[in-house]
């Protein structure tokens, strides 16, 4: 659908939301999906004037604030708090009127009809956007690599998900999760770093992210020696996360082998070698050879490769694990992509349409 402006692309996260332009082949900001108040308040909203904290400022700010993740398992659960994140995106990051700009919003692969329903009525009603399409992560992570059919890898900040993608549709009876994601890891992190006595170094949750950003590692074997890692604290001393940096990525692939609450997880490779049993034969060969890593967790580097040495030893098909630069933002990337098609026309809700018809439009576009 063509309009006057570049459509605005919303990714929303459970960790971080991804918002920019279509004409763009990169999102304008990438902020954590946080909304904070101060905590002296009590939760006694209203009866005084307060500050409000919305993403990487509700972070620094932690400490102080009650802070609230709208996005929880990918579902919209803090409806309030999510629609300040949206008002923040139009008018403090991209600086642009929401109603100037038709909107494409990735939601996660679990979002209900109501949830949809509800999204239609805050970008109509309350941003008053000229027109809205919604569309799954994993659907538009395969746009974002260029493909319409195969298995999208989502490994998020609080789930895992496994998604058999034909023609541009989700598999919904194949859909895997795993158990394991970044914030067991996260945990896994904290947890031992505290049995070391080294907690106390670490000045908030923003440092444990920090550690996964710089030190996780996949080894192509888990029998491979422990590669020797060591991160620097703000204060400037320096720890030893080397045990840390291996097991933590381990428990993706081996979940039962630090501690028995795990087992009852899937390995990342089970869960995607089940997801491809679960489809039709003749589809399982195609689907195989275009597997995409996506999710905050997927910048690991090895992971793509231990992935595809795992699938390998489990199936006979040939198993292709495709790599992208920028893998935590490839769903965004898809909304772009998708944005510019010619067939994505019909599947646009415009105003005027939702006005007339209300949730039965929303049914028939986006079921």
């Amino acid at each position: 659908m063509s309009f006057e402006k570049p459509s605005v692309v919303i990714d929303n996260g459970s960790f971080n939301i991804k918002a920019g332009f279509s004409c763009d082949n990169h999102p304008v900001t990438i902020f954590r999906t946080l909304v904070g108040r101060p905590n002296y308040l009590n939760g006694g909203y209203g009866r005084e004037y307060y500050d409000v904290y919305i993403g990487d400022e509700a972070a620094a700010k932690v400490v102080n604030l009650e802070v609230d993740h709208p996005v929880v398992r990918g579902k919209i659960e803090h409806w309030d708090n999510m629609e300040r994140i949206w008002h923040h995106v139009f008018y403090r990051e991209l600086k642009v009127a929401p109603e100037d700009r038709a909107v494409i919003l990735a939601c996660g692969a679990t979002s209900t009809m109501s949830e949809k329903v509800k999204c239609c009525e805050i970008f109509f009603e309350t941003l008053n956007c000229p027109a809205l399409c919604i569309q799954s992560q994993p659907v538009l992570s395969m746009y974002g690599s260029g493909l319409t059919t195969g298995i999208c890898v989502d490994i998020g900040y609080d789930t895992t998900d496994i998604v058999p993608i034909f023609e541009g549709s989700i598999v919904h009876y194949a859909h895997m999760q795993t158990g394991i994601a970044g914030f067991q890891i996260s945990d896994y992190i904290k947890k031992s770093l505290g049995e070391r006595n080294l907690l106390k170094e670490i000045r908030s949750l923003e440092d444990i992210e920090d550690i996964k950003n710089q030190c996780l590692y996949a080894t192509p074997n888990c029998a491979m020696s422990i590669r020797k890692q060591i991160y620097k604290l703000p204060s400037g001393d320096e720890i030893d996360v080397s045990n840390e940096a291996f097991m933590a990525v381990e428990q993706i692939f081996q979940p039962g082998i630090l501690n028995d609450n795990n087992k009852s997880c899937l390995p990342l490779h089970d869960a995607v070698v089940t997801a491809a049993l679960k489809c039709d034969a003749e589809l399982r060969s195609e689907l195989c050879e275009a597997i995409v890593i996506c999710g905050g967790m997927s910048t690991v580097p090895g992971i793509n490769e231990r992935l595809r040495i795992e699938l390998q030893g489990a199936i006979d098909n040939p198993v292709t694990v495709l790599t992208s630069s920028e893998p935590y933002a490839v769903a965004w990337l898809g909304g772009a992509t998708f944005a510019g098609l010619p067939d994505a026309e019909k599947i646009w809700i415009k105003k005027k349409q939702f006005e007339d018809h209300g949730e039965k439009i929303i049914k028939n576009k986006f079921m």
